[in-house]
């Protein structure tokens, strides 16, 4: 087992190859994610394409609906398996493309911003920061709240009252609009939607201030899901996996060291959640003595919580582990309960992950030491 997860061309494994671990792990994650959505399926014959020129496909039935399927899985496989990941990245992304493009009713924004992802990971590259990725993340807020502002009823809470009021019959959003002043709660979901969005995509464009991009945009978008209880398509999905471009993954190696005669299980779980050589299991330190985890850099060094946390956050498996655990979740509590229980039950769970990873906020860049118990 050890021999086979070393290997270059083992799926888990996201190092090593010609693009940023980080922003390989999101095409890896997005295409098993599209195919388990049925977006393999989905893709046809053009209908009511935005480009005129693409009718000509239907003189030749099933061409372009089977190159497009064929073109998209094998770049998909191949991209799992390390080949050729830049290009594969990009092939995809033109596809999705392609196909949004060949049929008005099947166009979606999120799967639109999955489209640009493949396209702009394929034009970046390891050695350089993944700034093409970072504008267009910039752009889906600035083109919400310039899809927003021109509109009288989302400054008067007109359309944010009838869609929960009467289109999704929320009964949350009743409860409370109706211990306030008429239309009071409607406003504040919408000047504030819009404000967050504006603020969200000018923090994203400076580097000093991702970090608080990124939790803006968690804590935003787990809101409007926890509100709503929807994820309109998979884009709540889409959103998550995309924050992975801000992941700063380690140049250097990451040296780890647990207490083996307490925590011998919590270490063999910790192993499980690494098939790539980043991350080094050494022997105990003499600070384990007062400490139980301990995991160091050049830079800084992480003690228990803190330790756990920084570990988890450059462990590929961890996000493929969240992402396999969400969509069985779907998948077991559609039948075993109501979709309400469902979403509650995913909201819990997302609540709880976020919660684990808040304290991590407050960490001072600067310091190098850290001993939480």
């Amino acid at each position: 087992m050890n021999s086979l997860i070393t290997q270059r061309f083992f799926p888990f494994r996201v190092t090593n190859t010609a693009m940023l671990p980080n922003i390989l792990l999101l095409c890896k994650l997005a295409f098993i994610m599209l195919c388990l959505y049925g977006f393999v399926g989905d893709i046809n014959d053009p209908h009511v394409p935005f480009i005129k020129v693409l009718d000509q496909f239907h003189k030749i039935s099933n061409v372009f609906k089977v190159v497009c399927r064929v073109t998209f899985v094998t770049a998909g496989v191949l991209l799992l398996f390390n080949v050729r990941v830049r290009a594969m990245a990009f092939l995809m992304g033109i596809t999705i493309v392609l196909v949004l493009l060949s049929s008005k009713p099947m166009f979606r924004n999120h799967l639109f911003i999955l489209g640009c992802f493949f396209l702009l990971a394929g034009l970046s590259d390891r050695k350089h920061s993944p700034w093409l990725l970072y504008v267009q993340f910039a752009l889906i807020y600035f083109g919400a709240v310039i899809n927003k502002a021109p509109q009288m009823d989302w400054w008067t809470g007109q359309f944010m009252d009838n869609w929960l009021r009467n289109a999704r019959e929320n009964q949350t959003y009743i409860t409370i609009a109706s211990s306030l002043p008429d239309m009071m709660f409607a406003k504040l979901l919408s000047w504030s939607s819009m404000f967050i969005e504006f603020a969200i995509a000018l923090l994203i464009l400076n580097k000093k201030t991702q970090k608080i991009a990124v939790w803006t945009i968690l804590i935003f978008h787990t809101l409007l899901y926890t509100l709503t209880i929807d994820r309109f398509g998979h884009f709540y999905e889409d959103i998550v996996l995309g924050l992975l471009i801000f992941l700063n993954w380690p140049k250097e190696k990451l040296w780890v060291a647990i207490d083996d005669k307490r925590y011998m299980k919590l270490k063999k779980v910790l192993v499980s959640l690494n098939f790539n050589d980043h991350i080094i299991w050494s022997k105990a330190s003499p600070k384990l003595e007062s400490n139980w985890f301990e995991i160091c850099t050049t830079e800084k060094v992480a003690f228990n919580w803190s330790g756990i946390r920084l570990f988890l956050m450059y462990s590929s498996n961890f996000y493929i582990f969240l992402f396999g655990l969400d969509f069985l979740d779907r998948f077991t509590t559609r039948f075993l309960f109501n979709n309400e229980v469902m979403n509650m039950i995913q909201v819990t769970m997302t609540w709880a992950v976020l919660l684990f990873f808040f304290p991590m906020i407050w960490k001072n860049k600067k310091l190098k030491v850290t001993n939480e118990k």
